[in-house]
């Protein structure tokens, strides 16, 4: 159907309006660079009017209208008039002139063209925060890209909280415009990166509109949200706030975007699971929900950062007795096993490996599992490896001190060992710069039933740190080499050594002492 002579003029004035408003903005961009292109600071390096608009079109699309780039490549930023004439272009009634001048600025603050202090001086930050409450999905799409990038720098949080962005954020979080609503998480997930903007969002209600979008269809939503979560899980204070969403919502939600195909996803979703589960509501919470099998899957991953994160909250859940019978029967030891022989290199792994093995040691059904699985020869090979950190090496001793108290894996153990073993042992029980290192190393030996041939090599060694730990002023290290001396007997170690009669002196020694204080005791005793 035609239009009607009135519509139709109508229209074409209308279009005339258009062509008139956009040639009068474009002429005033030009006009603007050109007296940028001819003051003296911009002589370095020199670009004809022509090229300079050319360069500042460039990256134009054109479903967005105009975007101004890089000034000039030897300007560092662009000069604070230029921002204050895009501020009240922001602030036009005309919405072409919103999208192509917020769009501009974007490409600005992307190339990094714009000082830090001149975006908050010249009111832009302010405008950006006015226009996501715009009622176009392109002007709040650019404003919102522009927040997020914003407040991924610590100058900004602040800022961007103290000019109320955080309420339009949220709404804009939960948009039916895809790229508004991954800039307004994002945004979001930056402002929680600083303790003082997180605790802002929190009081504003972040965590609720979080929790939801962790069942977002898209990925970079679920990504984003769940990494604000994690930020937020950091701080013990919070957690409430966050358990108290109905019917474990959040766990269920953080469990199933563990299993989602998306590898970063489920990684984040697995470390704001374990930055929870420091809560003891979150570890009673967890019971029942199917969190193994994903958590299994995630430590075959190809990235090892995604195992890393995998192992660790294995191995904080593997302390609690109500999941360890779980962790058993599904096939976590044989895994853990393989993992340590595949990264005997990696500490981390090696740690966390050690630790959730420490913990289910105690599970009667696992011991045959343990013996049967690759446990046992990948703890001795990184009993021998040469680790940067003691804590590693700790943990790998723990392990096989706790385990050496099972007769079943201590008789497979000393199977598996051979004689660089025992001097790996011996000299780690010799050290004294780390106390630890060298009590835990001794207590490994105490408990193995070693043939004297075995020990042979090391009667000197044994000695010497048995010695030692006599003398020494710690009851525990005392206590440890009366039950080491007792042991080593037992099984014939140190049989015919030339060096025994000073540790029968040593033995004397201490029985002497320990004497006089139980008679000091007494005394004490009869006078109270």
């Amino acid at each position: 159907m035609g239009l009607c002579e009135r519509c139709a003029r109508l229209l074409n004035d209308f279009k005339s309006f258009v062509v008139v408003k956009t040639a009068t903005f474009v002429q005033k961009v030009k006009d603007v660079l050109r007296r940028i292109s001819e003051c003296c600071c911009s002589k370095t390096a020199p670009l004809s009017q022509e090229k300079l608009y050319c360069e500042l079109m460039r990256r134009h699309e054109p479903k967005r209208g105009p975007r101004l780039s890089r000034l000039n490549s030897a300007k560092k930023c662009v000069p604070t008039a230029f921002l204050e004439v895009c501020c009240s272009l922001l602030q036009s009634e005309d919405l072409e002139v919103q999208r192509s001048v917020s769009l501009s600025v974007l490409g600005l603050l992307t190339d990094g063209n714009i000082k830090e202090e001149h975006i908050i001086g010249t009111g832009v930050l302010d405008t950006l925060v006015d226009l996501l409450q715009s009622g176009d999905c392109t002007v709040q799409c650019n404003a919102s890209s522009c927040i997020a990038l914003l407040a991924s720098s610590d100058s900004y949080r602040d800022a961007i909280v103290s000019s109320d962005a955080v309420l339009p954020l949220l709404v804009l979080a939960r948009a039916f415009d895809p790229e508004v609503q991954q800039n307004a998480v994002r945004a979001l997930y930056n402002l929680t990166k600083s303790e003082s903007t997180m605790r802002v969002l929190c009081e504003e209600g972040v965590i609720p509109v979080l929790a939801l979008l962790l069942l977002s269809s898209d990925s970079e939503v679920q990504f984003y949200s769940c990494s604000a979560l994690s930020n937020i899980a950091t701080d013990p204070q919070y957690h409430t706030k966050m358990l108290l969403i109905g019917d474990s919502f959040l766990l269920k939600s953080l469990v199933s975007l563990m299993g989602s195909s998306v590898l970063k996803n489920s990684t984040q979703a697995c470390q704001c699971l374990r930055r929870l589960t420091w809560n003891g509501e979150a570890q009673q919470q967890l019971v029942g929900l199917d969190w193994v099998c994903p958590l299994m899957t995630l430590l075959r991953a190809p990235e090892l950062s995604s195992t890393d994160v995998a192992l660790m909250l294995l191995s904080q859940l593997s302390a609690q007795p109500q999941y360890k019978e779980t962790l058993v029967n599904l096939g976590v030891i044989p895994m853990v096993g393989e993992l340590i022989l595949m990264h005997v290199s990696n500490s981390v792994v090696v740690t966390h490996c050690a630790v959730t093995l420490t913990h289910l040691w105690n599970i009667v059904d696992s011991q045959q599992v343990v013996v049967d699985s690759e446990c046992l020869s990948g703890l001795l090979l990184a009993l021998l490896f040469d680790w940067n950190e003691d804590e590693t090496l700790l943990r790998v001793l723990s392990c096989l001190n706790s385990l050496a108290s099972f007769d079943s894996l201590r008789s497979r153990l000393v199977e598996k060992m051979a004689a660089s073993h025992i001097g790996r042992l011996m000299d780690i029980s010799s050290e004294r710069e780390s106390s630890d290192l060298s009590f835990v190393a001794g207590s490994v030996i105490s408990k193995l039933d070693m043939n004297d041939e075995l020990l042979k090599p090391h009667h000197r060694v044994i000695v010497g740190y048995l010695m030692r730990f006599l003398r020494n002023q710690e009851v525990r290290f005392q206590q440890l080499g009366i039950a080491s001396v007792c042991n080593l007997k037992k099984c014939g170690g140190l049989q015919g050594s030339v060096y025994t009669l000073e540790l029968e002196k040593e033995l004397k020694r201490v029985q002497q002492q320990t004497d006089n204080t139980r008679q000091l005791l007494q005394m004490l005793q009869q006078d109270t």
